[in-house]
């Protein structure tokens, strides 16, 4: 690091940081961006805070109708852990570029500033133009990775694979001398626990990925060659594992992600059930005429709501057909994944794994490792169209599930009671914490008041309490951040209109760690909505009336995701139709959360899916090469 230095940060604005979409979420930027800034002034670097500020009549053509970062406005300032102190330039700009204001360039050689490092927002725009504009003028660039955000992910994380190519390299900020800001105390979990804590601390991340992918590349080839019934042989040595450890991993589930008991043990079959259908898949023939060979190296990126079955679930194919697996699991599951790579361990199949535990940086690594030659995701839509877009320009093949924003239609002809308890639990189980979690309810006009009542009476009937109860329904969140991103959801929900039916307060549990919400009810207006038409992602359903069934339908097939639809309806016409239009990978009739099958596709149509799908046969198609063989 050259020993005049500055820190440029760069419109890390109220109004900006507010926008939908912004990865990563805004706690998560403030918070290391602020570790950075905390170390620049530490180090005596040079500090600019670049703000952009639209005067009346004078912003930028393409946001002339968006009243941001107004001059004055409480939007234009930055969150206070941000604000500049006595002595820090503050620089503002109307455009892109910072260096448009002369003032910037002659600061920074006047205090001889060789590199800069850049913090803040839009990866995809201003951080790109900030760089390349310091770079032309012949300064060092460093990103910090961390510390960049963009509204636009999938093009942010372009932009800045396009300035790595160009000598403007990203930096973990760890590596640029700054302390890694403490993780997230999760709900449920033992905060003197230290294995949440970024796996990067202390060296470069890519350089640590990179490594473990080689190693794995090497090891990979054995077991390539390896006869499928061995491979599929070392699975069941890991199922049988598995099997006599079940109340383990339940105590796990419960313990590190508050998951109510019932759902622990459902997410533990599931799990189970996964891998003998993966082993099954593995000893099975490939068909005449086809080869399949293994890629490789393959990337796995998993969640934390489910960290026992979706790890298992794309595991056990990838190491089934002969390819080794780079995981990386999300944090909060960070010790269920450490107990996994035990079980693998122990099964003879650890040699083939590489699990990378950290933040956003190490996620990066593993998906941008030149090794790796295919990749399956599970998580955000954002994080999932910019690992697609980096992989489309390597021609890699992803296999992705991205969340939903599930819908159920209920109409006159069904049972309203039954209809309304088996919703109830589709709705709010684990807190609604599930990618095929309903959040939006569609009701025929003549029984929706009657069914609104049903449900609500259904609803109050759930037990909030501690995950570990074993009459436990809804549990906590799985921190603060994500209970106040849903509080966030509820009062948009009232500004448009909706009106709270039951629930939207937090109850009076204070521990563990306070991150309950209760299950809340919204009778909305509109369902172009732009707050019920995301994945919310918690205890947290819309409630819709529609006139007749054809509405019900466009509502129901409504926004940018088709992971799951539901019908509760006896008419055998109406459920054809449901059928033939309904707009989703999985469609159920008269279960809104029906027992998953291992051995079916699970697939999301639209925004909530891309590639192949996953589990049973499909597997086949995700984690291997096919070849057509002709000729004896």
């Amino acid at each position: 690091m050259p020993s005049a230095t500055a820190l440029l940060s760069i419109d890390l604005q109220n109004d900006y940081l507010a926008r939908p979409g912004l990865v990563p979420d805004r706690e998560t930027l403030v918070a290391h961006c602020a570790a950075l800034l905390d170390h620049a002034r530490a180090q005596g670097w040079t500090v600019v805070h670049v703000r952009t500020e639209a005067q009346p009549g004078r912003a930028m053509p393409h946001r002339l109708d968006m009243p941001e970062v107004v001059a004055g406005s409480a939007g234009a300032e930055p969150p206070p852990p941000l604000a500049p102190i006595v002595g820090e330039a503050v620089v503002i700009k109307r455009f892109f570029d910072p260096f448009d204001d002369p003032a910037l360039e002659a600061l920074l050689h006047a205090q001889a500033v060789e590199r800069v490092v850049l913090m803040g927002v839009h990866s995809h725009a201003c951080i790109r133009e900030a760089a390349t504009s310091a770079y032309a003028r012949g300064f060092a660039v460093a990103i910090a990775e961390e510390a960049v955000a963009s509204d636009a992910p999938s093009h942010g994380e372009l932009a800045l694979e396009w300035l790595e190519r160009r000598s403007m390299a990203r930096a973990g900020i760890t590596s640029l001398g700054a302390a890694a800001p403490p993780p997230e105390v999760w709900s449920h979990r033992d905060p003197t626990d230290t294995r949440n804590i970024l796996w990067e601390t202390g060296f470069t991340p890519r350089t640590k990925v990179d490594a473990m992918a080689t190693e794995l590349v090497a090891a990979q080839r054995d077991l390539g060659a390896m006869p499928p019934p061995e491979r599929a042989g070392l699975l069941r040595i890991w199922q049988r594992l598995l099997v006599a450890a079940r109340s383990t991993w339940v105590d796990a589930l419960i313990a590190d992600v508050a998951k109510p008991r019932r759902d622990a043990e459902g997410e533990v079959d599931y799990g189970l059930a996964l891998l003998d259908e993966a082993i099954a898949e593995a000893e099975r023939e490939p068909e005449a005429g086809v080869a399949r060979h293994p890629h490789g190296l393959v990337a796995l990126v998993t969640p934390w709501n489910n960290p026992f079955a979706i790890p298992i679930g794309k595991l056990a194919p990838a190491l089934g057909f002969g390819n080794a697996a780079l995981w990386k699991p999300a944090l909060p599951g960070a010790r269920v994944a450490d107990l996994l790579l035990e079980s693998l361990n122990q099964a003879g199949l650890g040699r083939w794994v590489g699990l990378a535990q950290g933040g956003a940086a190490i996620g990066h690594a593993v998906v941008a490792n030149r090794e790796v030659a295919a990749i399956s995701f599970t998580g955000s839509v954002e994080v999932g169209r910019s690992i697609i877009a980096a992989a489309g320009l390597r021609a890699i093949p992803v296999q992705a599930e991205l969340g939903g924003s599930n819908a159920a239609i209920v109409d006159e002809s069904c049972d309203l009671d039954l209809a309304a308890a088996d919703l109830a639990q589709a709705i709010f189980s684990f807190s609604g914490q599930r990618c095929t979690a309903i959040r939006r309810l569609v009701v025929l006009d003549p029984v929706y008041d009657r069914f609104a009542e049903s449900l609500a009476e259904a609803v109050s009937a759930l037990r909030i309490g501690k995950p570990i109860d074993a009459d436990t329904a809804i549990g906590p969140l799985i921190g603060k951040s994500q209970q106040q991103a849903i509080l966030g959801i509820v009062d948009a929900a009232r500004r448009s209109g909706g009106r709270i039916r039951s629930g939207g307060a937090v109850p009076p549990i204070t521990e563990p760690a306070g991150c309950w919400i209760e299950p809340t009810l919204v009778e909305a207006i509109d369902p172009r909505d732009e707050w019920s038409n995301r994945e919310m992602f918690g205890p947290l359903c819309a409630l819709y009336r529609a006139s007749d069934f054809d509405q019900a339908v466009a509502i129901h097939n409504f926004g940018d995701f088709g992971l799951l639809g539901a019908l509760f309806s006896a008419d055998p016409s109406r459920q054809a139709q449901f059928l033939r239009s309904a707009q989703a990978g999985i469609l159920s009739i008269g279960r809104a959360r029906p027992a998953f099958s291992a051995a079916g596709p699970f697939v999301g149509w639209k925004a909530s899916g891309f590639g192949p799908p996953e589990h049973g046969r499909w597997n086949r198609e995700a984690y291997t090469r096919t070849q057509a063989i002709y000729g004896s």
